[in-house]
């Protein structure tokens, strides 16, 4: 498949992670919310939050107590730069990030459309101090989508 393919930009529907003993997680909850984009100059992003976040009291951007700044960090995750296709996998090359270990890595994710739905998976993702497998349901926004 060609990077054409995945050119646009779609609306989290789920995260889940499967755990090697069979539990089922949400590591932002049933209900986080984001947007991933593929441009169609080989750049791309993604923002993954868990919902209703809490605002930090003092509303100071750099600012905050360390329990509303640990709270916020753990409950977002966002990173951006270049993107390829590889068979079955998109691999994104990554420039920025919240995570500061992905920076300068590539993020290989195993790639599919079903149901007009696009479905990202990676295996060995470590969460928690545990390898899981992350299996994430992007619906496309096109014109005239609503939110």
């Amino acid at each position: 498949m060609k990077e054409e393919n995945l050119v646009g930009t779609y609306r989290l529907l789920s995260w889940e992670n499967r755990h090697e003993s069979g539990e089922t997680s949400y590591p932002l909850g049933a209900d986080a919310q984001g947007f991933i984009n593929y441009a169609a100059d080989g750049y791309m992003f993604v923002h993954i939050m868990a919902a209703n976040r809490k605002a930090y009291a003092g509303g100071d951007l750099f600012g905050g107590e360390t329990s509303e700044i640990v709270e916020g960090a753990n409950s977002h995750i966002s990173y951006c730069g270049k993107y390829r296709v590889e068979n079955d996998e998109v691999v994104h090359t990554v420039l920025i990030s919240s995570f500061p270990n992905w920076v300068s890595t590539e993020q290989r994710r195993h790639f599919e459309f079903k149901n007009g739905n696009l479905l990202l998976s990676v295996q060995g993702l470590k969460i928690g101090n545990q390898s899981v497998g992350a299996y994430l349901i992007w619906q496309p926004l096109g014109k005239g989508s609503t939110l």
